[in-house]
């Protein structure tokens, strides 16, 4: 999910609108592109031109996940939304086994309806809880992407650390996940997104953060799509190393400029001594942003 703005409805269409047990489904559509809202807030989007473009920024920073493992053969989505990363990599990998797991049957459908997602022997999809999903799978997978938000609240069976050791041990050896959280990295709304990397960093040896927004103080504040790689990797990559490789990727996978990745990754000193692990034991009621 992406922290853009919601549209004007003034200059765009309303194709589809449906309650359902999770969320306010609605599709709307301008002359150039196809949005998916849970609950108001934009989950995907979607070029009608090219849909396989990645048209959200947090997307495009989540696609570094195969920086760290290029030569990724099996990857999972928790989360499917409009579909638009596992299209992506489908196209861009066609060779490439993809798995999608999605609570909401309704939100499949309208992947399938509204926004070109399309199922092969290398592209499926599943309809249940992706930590069920985990616990009860035998696959191992060489890359695991988390993007299981709906409007600013993400399910906190999703990233306590019962589940994060769950989604290590279906890990190949060498394998990383790719957590997309919404907070800030300092300040009264860092609470979550500090818990959560302190979580990650006590389960993963290679932990990297990327603020969207970018690394300078005056922007860390604010609320934002950070995007966290964990890998089980036991040797660091650098920026520059990936760089390269994310050059190496392509415009398709990673559009931005390439001297994005150093202004966007965070590396400096984050503040953990206030807040807690994340367990299944102390879930709180409410965890938007704050804890």
């Amino acid at each position: 999910m992406s922290m853009l703005a919601p549209l004007g409805r003034g200059w765009s269409t309303t194709l589809y609108e449906k309650d359902t047990r999770y969320h306010h489904i609605r599709v709307e559509e301008t002359r150039e592109r196809r949005y998916l809202y849970f609950d108001g807030t934009l989950q995907s989007s979607m070029n009608r031109k090219d849909t396989t473009s990645l048209e959200l920024v947090y997307s495009r920073f989540a696609s570094l996940g195969l920086v760290l493992r290029p030569d990724a053969a099996k990857v999972l989505f928790i989360g499917l939304g409009g579909g638009s990363m596992a299209r992506t990599f489908h196209q861009a990998c066609p060779e490439m086994e993809i798995d999608s797991v999605e609570i909401d049957p309704e939100v499949i459908e309208v992947a399938r309806e509204f926004f070109d997602f399309r199922e092969d022997r290398r592209q499926r999809v599943h309809s249940g809880d992706g930590r069920t999903f985990l616990t009860f799978t035998e696959e191992h997978f060489d890359l695991i992407l988390l993007d299981a938000y709906y409007a600013d609240n993400m399910p906190f069976h999703l990233i306590t650390r019962e589940f994060l050791d769950t989604a290590r041990d279906r890990l190949s050896a060498g394998g990383a996940l790719v957590v997309n959280l919404i907070g800030a990295l300092r300040g009264p709304e860092s609470g979550f997104v500090r818990a959560a990397i302190k979580t990650l960093e006590g389960i993963f040896p290679q932990v990297y953060t990327f603020p969207t927004f970018g690394n300078r103080a005056h922007v860390l504040s604010e609320i934002q799509n950070v995007v966290v790689l964990a890998s089980k990797a036991p040797k660091r990559m650098s920026v520059k190393e990936m760089e390269r490789r994310a050059a190496d990727l392509g415009r398709h996978l990673f559009p931005e400029p390439l001297s994005k990745i150093r202004r966007c990754y965070y590396k400096g000193p984050l503040e953990q001594d206030d807040v807690d692990t994340l367990a299944d034991e102390n879930a709180p009621l409410d965890n938007r942003v704050r804890l």
